[in-house]
């Protein structure tokens, strides 16, 4: 079996991504669902200079379908390479074989040998029933043009601008690519070149159409254009940081929560800085509107973080606050679990002045535990479950500020009453990035944090 060939760094990614797939479909898979992984390689990595060989991504997925009963799943492998392309998919016979998966999968198996950007409207439309993930793992930033990432994120919000969580996209943000262009930028603006040579015109037009709406020029010039050479390590992270916290300021148009995950190098490096630690070479960027994925992916980022790789971080290193002005530092991350349902009712109750009927406790806990949908349920669900009406317990409730409601188009296009809980002690309906261990309240355009 043929396979591509990355450092030990890679077997990180790896390690999250099939911990999350394996959650992520014991959740959702009692219904249809996809992943759509665009830049599939060929399916088994090898992990350099070990005789590590790991399931990629596109065979990962491949694996959940032991667990697909009921036959929901379908999996879209795009890969442009096409002998790749080839590969990948004599791998995916031989794996299916070798590892007992139904032959009969074969059919949910779309393998696509195209550049992602060229087919990936199509294929929106064409699993807009189900709910779905999105794995971009490039070779280079050339491959996610930010006019095709919104095409995916904008997916995020409804027909009728709800944030809903039917959709989550899982990013390799090539920080050693950025790297590379932007040097040539500081290059030439250090040599005061007046004909810019056109290779390095290309190079940043690769950053615009990358960064798109984010002015990243503007965030460079920040900075002194020896940054790089100089390897001004304080400024050389802030600059990273404040290039990755723009670009995702723009997702929370679409998505309620961003998590951005560091992954390092695991090979130690001369200069005493990155004796420390290695080198940074991409940060993973999660975005969900569903709130409990962000500490399900978290958890073996979590691992990995707390990992001692090399000696611990000098004393000196800068944190995340003094990268991002007007950050405060107040209280540390983690990413908090939500109290008991039934002490936020006694808060709620304590609040209002008021008692429930047992009804309207039973109405906020149903809610409540529907998260994966939003904290909600169309109002054929709720009057059902509990024998009411539209003139039934919902009126008071939605008096109190407790529901509220809104029209919700279903995955088979039934548009309805959709209710939902809304009192922030409740429900926080606010929007967050979570950047490693730490936490930002996104109010207004700006970051805020805790």
């Amino acid at each position: 079996m043929s396979e591509l060939s990355f450092s030990e760094h890679t077997e990180e990614k790896l390690d999250a991504l099939k911990y999350y797939y394996n959650l992520w479909f014991n959740i959702v898979k009692g219904q249809r669902c996809y992943i759509i992984d665009c830049n599939a390689g060929k399916g088994f990595v090898k992990i350099k200079n070990t005789r590590k060989k790991l399931l990629g991504s596109s065979l990962l997925a491949v694996e959940l379908f032991k667990k697909d009963i009921d036959q929901n799943l379908t999996l879209y492998l795009i890969e442009k390479d096409g002998e790749n392309s080839n590969i990948l998919r004599k791998n995916i016979e031989e794996f299916i074989k070798d590892y007992n998966i139904p032959a009969e999968v074969d059919a949910d198996i779309i393998i696509i040998n195209e550049d992602w950007t060229s087919v990936i409207d199509e294929i929106i439309n064409d699993t807009d029933d189900g709910i779905r993930l999105f794995l971009l793992d490039p070779y280079a930033i050339k491959s996610i043009p930010w006019t095709k990432l919104l095409s995916l994120i904008k997916r995020g919000k409804s027909a009728f601008g709800y944030k809903e969580s039917g959709i989550e996209v899982l990013i390799n943000w090539a920080w050693h690519a950025i790297r590379r262009k932007i040097g040539k930028y500081y290059s030439q603006n250090s040599t005061k070149v007046n004909n810019i040579d056109k290779s390095i015109q290309g190079e940043l037009k690769i950053l615009d159409n990358f960064f798109g709406p984010v002015k990243w020029k503007d965030i460079a010039d920040n900075y002194p254009n020896q940054i790089f050479k100089k390897k001004i390590d304080n400024n050389i992270d802030e600059l990273r940081i404040n290039l990755a916290s723009q670009y995702v300021k723009h997702f929370f148009k679409y998505f309620r929560y961003v998590k951005i995950h560091s992954v390092h190098s695991r090979k130690k490096d001369k200069d005493e800085y990155l004796k420390k630690r290695g080198k940074l070479k991409y940060f993973l960027i999660f975005a969900s509107n569903y709130q409990p994925a962000l500490d399900i992916i978290d958890a073996k980022f979590k691992e990995y973080r707390d990992k001692k790789f090399y000696t611990k971080l000098p004393k000196t290193q800068k944190t995340l606050t003094e990268f991002i002005p007007g950050l405060t530092n107040k209280s540390k991350y983690p990413f908090e679990r939500l109290p008991n349902i039934k002490d936020k009712i006694k808060q709620l109750e304590l609040e209002l002045g008021i008692q429930f009927f047992k009804v309207s406790k039973k109405i906020i806990k149903f809610l409540y535990k529907r998260k994966n949908y939003d904290y909600g349920c169309f109002d054929f669900g709720l009057f059902n479950e509990f024998d009411i009406n539209e003139n039934k317990y919902l009126p008071f409730l939605k008096e109190k500020n407790v529901i509220d409601i809104r029209p919700k188009k279903s995955k088979k296009d039934y548009v309805g009453n959709y209710y939902y809980l809304c009192h922030p002690i409740l429900v926080d309906r606010n929007d967050y990035l979570f950047f490693d261990e730490k936490r930002f309240l996104f109010d207004k355009g700006n970051l805020k944090r805790f």
